[in-house]
């Protein structure tokens, strides 16, 4: 994804945050559901939870829990359409190749780190 937070230019894989009362696949639907116009349902696999602290880069005293997920079978990028009312802060997709060069486009380290584990993973 590519985003503007609080001004900042992100190149990032796609997230937010969990709501109160809200289990971990709810949160990753209901973040579809917001960010896009069309999308493919998938059946979710845990990819990885950092297990070291993260603060939050936009709200220093905020301690960050991330999870990475992948869908179990491969998805249709043709299928996925932003939702143009969040055009403000979504700026793009991008659909990367499993290639090992395309690490250096994201922008935070955690999803650099959650690539590395998807280039091991699946190349």
């Amino acid at each position: 994804m590519k985003e503007r937070w609080r001004g900042v230019h992100l190149n990032k894989l796609p997230g937010g945050g969990l709501e109160l009362g809200e289990g971990l696949f709810d949160c990753l639907n209901r973040e579809l559901e917001e960010e896009f116009t069309s999308y493919e349902t998938c059946q979710w696999s845990h990819l990885h939870t950092p297990t070291h602290y993260f603060t939050s880069q936009f709200r220093p005293d905020e301690q960050l829990l991330l999870n990475y997920f992948t869908a179990v079978e491969p998805v249709n990028e043709q299928l996925w359409a932003l939702n143009p009312e969040e055009s403000e802060n979504l700026l793009g997709i991008e659909w990367l190749e499993l290639h090992e060069e395309n690490r250096s486009w994201f922008t935070l380290e955690s999803d650099r780190d959650a690539f590395d584990l998807l280039l091991d993973r699946y190349s």
